[in-house]
């Protein structure tokens, strides 16, 4: 059985204000191939690339989800910057083969971003606090 990934599954408080922040803060967009799900009453499917995630507005669910991305050593200090300039809390893992960044969405999911280009990441992060 050959398995690939599909989507996360993400519970948000406000869709429409989710839609924004995962577009202003990560580049994600409306997947529009998959909008009849949505305006059937399925989820709101965003799409970055190869990552997508379907988001799901709050019943009765806590936040707790964890979204992993990978991403490449450079993006590390345009993220970080964003999320400084959007006054987003985020703290940063040496894991001694890759370095991660985590914080959380507007709704409390929590959000990794991992790169195991480990020598540029860590030399990155180590630029945007030089640069702070």
């Amino acid at each position: 059985m050959s398995l690939a990934y599909q989507a996360s599954k993400v519970i948000v408080n406000d869709l429409a204000e989710a839609e924004v922040w995962y577009k202003e803060v990560l580049g994600f967009t409306r997947d529009e191939s998959l909008l009849f799900w949505f305006t059937q009453g399925g989820p709101l499917v965003l799409k970055h690339n190869d990552a997508a995630l379907s988001l799901f507005e709050r019943q009765h669910h806590a936040p707790g989800h964890t979204v992993a991305f990978s991403v490449k050593a450079s993006y590390f200090n345009e993220l970080m910057t964003t999320l400084s300039s959007r006054s987003i809390p985020f703290t940063v893992s040496d894991h001694q083969v890759s370095m991660s960044v985590y914080f959380e969405d507007i709704a409390g999911n929590k959000i990794e971003m991992t790169s195991y280009e480990y020598p540029e990441a860590r030399r990155n992060i180590q630029s945007y606090y030089d640069n702070a």
